[in-house]
């Protein structure tokens, strides 16, 4: 039987636009990109690490086109989530020679290099990332503990200072401003921002816990609030009968 030309030109242009349609799935950078952060938190209940990390590689190294934005800076979390610090720097440095304008990936810089012992080349790179962005109060949360770590603690609260007000109901901020204040012995501030931190801890859920750690297992939220609590309520001990 032979078929009419308009339904072989049919035919032609419905596997012409299959075959885009698989080269776009399979080549595809931003696809990748995005099935990546669906797995990376984006949906909670589908939190994958390894799922993600292969997403965000091939969307990292693609065939056909440039690395997609801020794909490395993702990859370099996931690794830096598995423990693999050396693997997670080096590929936090591609995202900058890829984009040198991406300088939010100073942050993971910052945050691994912590993690590596490297307290001073991490007090740089949280620097760089606070140039970037004055206003976050996470960058300098880290940096400032960080400066606590090597004792620089008039350093820490220069650090610190600027989001501590602003920061009220931050528990992290709170924290780390009532342990900087032990240390100067500055009894009745450190007390102020400990308690105001216990009271936000009193309410506080899991999940919003969680929210400061994006990209992390969301069964680790239970832990990790538990801890924060600890840390405020051994601050509080530590400042029994002073005044």
């Amino acid at each position: 039987m032979k078929l009419s030309k308009k339904l072989v030109r049919y035919i032609l242009s419905t596997l012409i636009v299959t075959i885009l349609i698989l080269v776009y799935i399979a080549y595809s950078p931003k696809l990748y990109y995005n099935l990546g952060n669906i797995f990376f938190g984006g949906v909670p209940t589908l939190y994958n690490l390894t799922f993600a990390q292969s997403f965000f590689y091939q969307a990292a190294h693609p065939l056909f086109a440039k690395p997609y934005p801020y794909a490395s800076h993702q990859l370099s979390r996931t690794y830096f989530i598995k423990g693999d610090l050396g693997t997670s720097l080096s590929i936090a440095y591609k995202e900058l020679v890829d984009y040198p304008e991406h300088r939010a990936t100073y942050y993971i810089i910052g945050l691994t290099l912590g993690y590596m012992n490297k307290e001073k080349e991490a007090i740089d790179a949280f620097s760089k990332y606070i140039d970037y962005n004055p206003k976050t109060w996470a960058a300098r949360n880290d940096k400032a503990w960080l400066q606590f770590r090597i004792g620089d603690i008039d350093g820490a609260i220069a650090t610190l200072e600027p989001v501590v007000d602003k920061q009220l109901y931050n528990v992290w901020v709170q924290n780390t401003y009532c342990a900087l204040m032990l240390q100067k012995k500055e009894y009745l501030k450190a007390k102020n921002a400990c308690l105001q931190a216990q009271s936000v801890l009193s309410t506080m859920t899991e999940e919003a816990w969680g929210k400061a750690y994006p990209g992390n297992d969301p069964r680790i939220y239970k832990t990790g609030l538990q801890a924060m609590k600890l840390s405020v309520e051994s601050n509080l001990k530590l400042l029994e009968g002073k005044r």
